[in-house]
């Protein structure tokens, strides 16, 4: 959340508050809710320089250290890897800058002993929290500042100690949270015991006890191209429907209780009771962050019933703001938090005027305008926006609700006391999950009705505003105000280009190479970032995210340079999710593809594009990679050389001397110690040069570094400063990293660049114009 979404969200409530103060509304709400937002952001300014304190500075990554340490998560054992968290106690061996006191731990392979609570000597290699930084991608370090971990590591060695082991001082007492997360991982495996064939054993986890790990990726899909992922994460609905039935069945024992009657009202012990109940709820869900937030909303709640105040509803969402502000200040950067608060003051909107409980019908309209209104706010956090959310919410919410998660409860807690009894109940919810399931994976199949793009979040705010607005009827007189903020969700996204410009972005993704180019109609990828078959893919998790944040609907043309993974092994996953006209790569396997050989030239929008090597019959190797040469009707010339080395960079010296010469030269991705090393920054050298780096800047020899310095060419690096982007057409304007564009409170130092010699031209830390 940045300062200029705090001023935003201000003008926004400013105008809604005026708009509703116009139509009779009271507008003490939304402005005590922003004021409770700048208030989050001066806590966050503060807590964010304690967090940066014992964060993993980028100097650590890589380092090791020893440390004594417990197991305080319930762990997460995959076929080949478990995660777990960790609350270090004690450094045993490790570099003196190391202060961090709660790490995310990944061990290779798997270690199915781990379990919470579990204590001992780990041997740890550290990657501090900060991660890849590009446009719409998903900010790393904010989330481990909101999960208060310092980091990550990898596990090494672990050497398991009992009580009183030798040489190490007696265990102290569990943290509270291991013998949470220790009950919790009884409970699973209570479950597997219980219901060991079930068809969904993921979402039973995931409605039961928070745990989600075990969901499939198909079931996650459906969810989430459905709008009904918020049933998959114990929160708001699920507390408050738990502290709801617990409440009910304590209203019936209080009247049976002549004795508790004399010394509580009904009403009172049915609040405490309900409270007590979604406290244990939540205490299934291993206490995390949204279900602390609903927890507090509900008890905030409570205390507005309790007290009798008017309007306790407004006072209850307005009393819960607060606490869950000071309480969870860092609570304002998640997704969540918004969702939350903003789900609660569209209810209260909708039902304001309204006389008596809502029926059925009334229940269901308020649930179809719900979904509408929170269809901006998903455009804006996730991209995705589902359109068929309404239908799928209207039937999900009831099924899960009150068919499935009472049944899944009845049947968990019976299965806590003997396996046998709780097996009818738990298959009984599968069954019915199948049956939602089967309907989600239907309606997720249409693809007119899911809308994956990004919206820019003070543009959704105003969607909202203007959907609010259209569904109330005392407010429909002020329908060309409606129409002007809904027309900010209609604007579009990519930017305006001059005809023969060209917009250049080298995406940050690790050990491996991706960058987009645009002109004024068209879209090229070069590269799609590493991947593997059936792991990890940077072409999904971040070349996706990133087209769409910069308005990319279709590629018009991908090129793969060489078949490496680090360049080509993203590729199924863009294809998975952006339409792909033709795609041009070594060794073509698929129908709309052709080899990418010298010769092929192309024109669009004035901008001359051409394919300077490798020659006809090569193969897929670095040597063979696609060099690309980009010229705008200005002049400027850009060089993409892919992973362009050894002999192939021979051959291109010798075949085209002529057309070598660039404003901009992208380096081949793991340049080695002979590359640009036969003359070529002599005869040709760039103004800039770009590098696709890591976060520990591998992916750039050192030699190659010092021959860019020694020929005075400024280097720019995506593992130092983020994305990477400029914009040319008869000049050549280059501005800094996306870290540096974008900076947070949050996010460690940068590294400084590197020194360049006496006379040169130093490294771009504004925007440069050539």
């Amino acid at each position: 959340m940045a300062p200029g979404l705090v001023l935003a969200l201000l003008m926004v409530t400013a105008g809604a508050s005026a708009g509703l103060r116009r139509f009779g509304y009271r507008a003490t709400v939304p402005w005590a809710m922003a004021l409770g937002v700048v208030v989050a952001w001066g806590i966050v300014s503060v807590t964010a320089n304690t967090w940066l304190e014992e964060a993993l500075a980028p100097s650590l990554a890589g380092e090791e250290v020893t440390v004594l340490a417990t197991v305080t998560s319930l762990p997460e054992h995959t076929g080949h890897r478990s995660r777990f968290r960790v609350t270090v106690e004690a450094v045993i061996a490790g570099p003196e800058a190391f202060r961090a006191r709660e790490l995310l731990v990944a061990a290779y392979p798997a270690r199915p002993e781990v379990e919470a609570g579990t204590r001992g000597h780990m041997a740890l290699r550290l990657r501090p929290a900060e991660g890849p930084a590009n446009p719409g991608g998903f900010d790393r370090a904010g989330w481990f500042y909101r999960e208060g971990l310092h980091g990550s590591a990898t596990l090494l060695d672990l050497e398991l100690l009992g009580k009183g082991g030798k040489g190490v001082p007696a265990a102290p007492a569990r943290p509270w949270r291991a013998e949470l997360h220790r009950v919790r991982g009884g409970l699973r495996e209570r479950l597997e015991v219980a219901a060991p064939e079930l068809r969904h054993p993921g979402l039973v986890q995931a409605l039961v006890i928070g745990d989600r790990q075990g969901m499939t990726a198909q079931e996650w899909q459906a969810f989430l191209r459905t709008g009904t992922n918020h049933l998959m994460a114990i929160s708001g609905l699920h507390v408050g429907l738990v502290a709801g039935f617990v409440g009910l069945l304590s209203g019936f024992i209080w009247s049976g209780l002549v004795p508790l009657q004399r010394v509580m009202r009904k009403a009172a012990f049915m609040a405490l009771a309900g409270l007590a109940g979604a406290a244990v709820y939540a205490a299934l869900a291993g206490f995390s962050i949204p279900t602390q937030r609903a927890l507090i909303m509900l008890a905030a709640f409570m205390a507005a019933l309790l007290w009798r105040r008017e309007a306790f509803a407004w006072r209850g969402l307005m009393l819960a703001a607060i606490a869950v502000v000071l309480w969870q200040p860092t609570s304002v950067l998640a997704p969540g938090f918004w969702f939350s608060f903003g789900a609660v003051a569209v209810i209260l909107l909708l039902l304001q005027g309204r006389s008596g409980r809502p029926g059925w019908r009334e229940a269901g309209s308020i649930q179809v305008m719900l979904a509408l209104a929170m269809l901006p706010l998903s455009l804006a956090w996730f991209h995705l926006g589902s359109w068929v959310a309404p239908v799928a919410n209207l039937v999900a919410v009831p099924v899960i609700s009150l068919l499935v998660l009472p049944v899944l409860l009845v049947g968990a807690g019976l299965a806590a006391l003997w396996a046998p009894l709780g097996q009818p109940f738990l298959h009984a919810g599968d069954g019915v999950l199948a049956l939602l399931v089967g309907l989600l994976d239907l309606l997720s199949g249409l693809p007119v009705l899911v809308d994956e793009r990004r919206v820019p979040l003070v543009a959704s705010l105003l969607g909202g505003v203007a959907v609010l607005v259209a569904l109330q009827p005392r407010l429909r007189l002020g329908a060309v105000w409606v129409v002007l903020a809904g027309m900010a969700l209609a604007l579009p996204m990519r930017p305006d280009i001059e005809p023969g410009a060209v917009h250049v972005l080298l995406l940050d993704v690790g050990n491996g190479q991706s960058a987009l180019l645009q002109t004024r109609n068209h879209n090229l990828l070069f590269d799609a970032g590493p991947g593997r078959a059936g792991g990890y893919s940077a072409g999904e998790q971040i070349v996706v995210p990133t087209l769409r944040a910069e308005g990319v609907r279709r590629l018009d043309r991908m090129i793969l340079s060489h078949e490496h993974a680090a360049h080509a092994g993203g590729s199924a996953g863009v294809r998975g999710s952006i339409p792909v006209v033709e795609t041009l790569r070594r060794v073509p396997a698929e129908a709309d593809e052709r080899a990418c050989e010298v010769g092929e030239r192309w024109e669009w929008d004035a901008v001359r594009f051409e394919v300077l090597h490798p020659p006809p019959g090569w193969d897929g190797s670095a040597s063979a990679s696609c060099v690309l040469a980009v010229e705008t009707a200005g002049g400027v010339r850009l060089l993409l050389s892919g992973g362009l080395g050894g002999l192939g960079e021979a051959v291109l010296m010798r075949n085209v001397p002529d057309r070598r010469a660039s404003d901009l030269l992208v380096l081949p991705r793991g340049a080695g110690a002979d590359s640009l090393s036969r003359g070529w920054l002599e005869d040709a050298p760039p103004r800039i040069a770009w590098a696709s780096t890591d976060g520990r800047g591998r992916g750039l020899e050192g030699d190659v570094r010092e021959r860019l310095q020694a020929a005075c060419v400024p280097l720019q690096e995506t593992g130092l400063h983020g994305a990477l982007r400029l914009e040319a057409n008869s000049v050549l304007e280059v501005g800094p990293g996306h870290r540096a564009r974008h900076r947070r409170l949050w996010q460690p130092a940068l590294l400084p660049p590197s020194r360049e010699q006496e006379g040169c031209i130093p490294t771009p830390t504004d925007e440069t114009r050539w």
